[in-house]
């Protein structure tokens, strides 16, 4: 599968038949280009297939091993699990690694990409693969690497010192239910602007400690499972981050005592995105300049989260954008979203519809609204669907944004139920300077000859 990797070998010389006339005429023009081009378009594939160009002539015997970019990946099943693996397979990828590394010297790497399955055996080389990338200035690691969990692990694989020291280093990602870390006490992530961390069960040790080294990060992604035996307490204080990205789930049953905490205190924090199922606390300190959020909470069947959903929106009323997910909310959880300019609200027949209209009463200066129903079966188990229609209460009070502010609606998922009729006759009958609704369904074309407002406004159907 690896071709073996022999810059010193001498083959013996090949006889050519003479080319004819019409051979001689067409001309190479790929293996003309500067090696600088050639380089660039072999960095944007798997360094496997970047080594055997070698083969193709003379002129491209070395020019793999000056390529910028290296992309190994080994994936077996078989190695997680300790079955009988392809064991000269394995061992081929692993010295087919090492080589292209020692034909490196003294070039520098600039994206160094490792997707492998692995024994801890090998935890040593990997190592040692990771030195080596860091000596020649990696600029981005995304590191991928797992074994099976058919036993304890005696030794972890420790990301090493070095990876914090990099001065080099802007991109890090990192998925591997095998790495720990144990960043120094200072002077780490000097460089590091894009951090991507995928987690199982953490401790509140080592997270804190790298979200709190990293002085000009200002991209950051969690994602992963979070235990129950420890509940956690996570740290983020990054002043230049500006994009923050969590992607959780909890791995138990619900229990309602179980929260674990995110005190968020960044200064630049200008997009926040939330997806979990069971939502932790938050908290927030020093968000000023957040104006997009996006959260969504997909779990149907939890009722006691109504504490932590009115924190964490508290701590989103400034911004202008919200995309916002989750059956379980009611109205009385919402603060004022006066800068509230683009709101998507997802609706699902389980969920109490009205909640739309205490949204919008809350958004004075809304312009864009996006309403998307989907379907879950679940909600179908739960709520016949004459008891749907009874979720759709409108207050006879009109929200001042469908007076003055609201300007095009979107509506998508559109099955023609009550409840959807309802609504979409209700933002047409009150949209005073309304422009344009889009109904993602032709079969409510009935609502064009609907009562509307604003004479200006178009219905599409798509």
């Amino acid at each position: 599968m690896y071709r073996d990797i022999n810059m010193g070998s001498k083959s013996k010389p090949l006889r050519l038949k003479k080319k004819s006339k019409r051979e001689e005429i067409v001309k190479d023009r790929i293996s003309e280009l500067p090696d600088s081009i050639l380089c660039h378009m072999l960095s944007f594939i798997p360094t496997e297939y970047a080594v055997r160009t070698s083969i193709l002539s003379t002129r491209w015997k070395s020019i793999w091993a000056s390529v910028p970019n290296l992309d190994f990946e080994y994936r077996d099943d078989s190695v997680l699990w300790a079955d009988e693996y392809d064991s000269e397979s394995y061992a081929g990828f692993f010295t087919f690694v090492d080589r292209v590394l020692s034909c490196r010297d003294p070039l520098d790497i600039k994206k160094c990409r490792l997707h492998c399955d692995c024994c801890k055996d090998d935890f040593s080389r990997i190592d040692g693969w990771i030195r080596t990338v860091v000596r020649h200035n990696v600029v981005e690691l995304d590191l991928n690497v797992k074994i099976g969990l058919e036993g304890d692990i005696d030794q972890p694989l420790e990301l090493p010192q070095c990876v914090f020291m990099c001065k080099t280093l802007v991109v890090l990602k990192v998925n591997s239910n095998c790495i720990t870390y144990t960043p120094p006490t200072s002077g780490c992530f000097p460089s590091l602007k894009f951090l991507h961390v995928s987690v199982e069960y953490p401790d509140n040790d080592s997270m804190e400690k790298i979200f709190s080294c990293c002085p000009v990060l200002e991209c950051l992604t969690i994602n992963g499972l979070l235990g129950v035996d420890d509940v956690l307490n996570f740290n983020i204080s990054v002043p230049e981050l500006r994009r923050l990205r969590l992607e959780l789930e909890l791995d138990c049953v619900y229990n309602e005592d179980i929260k674990h905490t995110f005190f968020v205190n960044c200064p630049k924090l200008e997009s926040l995105n939330i997806k979990q199922d069971i939502l932790s606390n938050y908290l927030f300190e020093n968000v000023k300049y957040l104006v997009r959020a996006n959260v969504n909470l997909w779990c149907h069947y939890v009722n006691h989260q109504h504490a932590c959903a009115t924190a964490l929106l508290a701590g989103l009323s400034n911004v202008k954008y919200l995309s916002l997910s989750a059956p379980f909310l009611e109205g009385g959880c919402l603060p004022a979203f006066d800068n509230l300019s683009e709101l998507k609200l997802v609706l699902y027949d389980c969920y109490n519809w009205d909640f739309l209209t205490e949204l919008l009463q809350r958004s004075p200066n809304l312009e864009y609204l996006v309403v998307e129903h989907e379907e879950y079966r679940g909600c179908a188990e739960d709520y016949e669907h004459e008891k749907c229609t009874k979720h759709v209460l409108y207050s006879e009070s009109v929200p001042v944004c469908l007076i003055s502010h609201l300007k095009t609606i979107t509506i998508r998922g559109f099955e023609g139920c009550p409840h959807e009729e309802k609504l979409a006759k209700y933002l047409l009958k009150n949209g005073q300077v309304l422009r344009k609704m889009t109904i993602y369904n032709d079969v409510a074309k009935e609502f064009s000859m609907s009562q509307r407002a604003s004479k200006a406004c178009r219905v599409e159907f798509i």
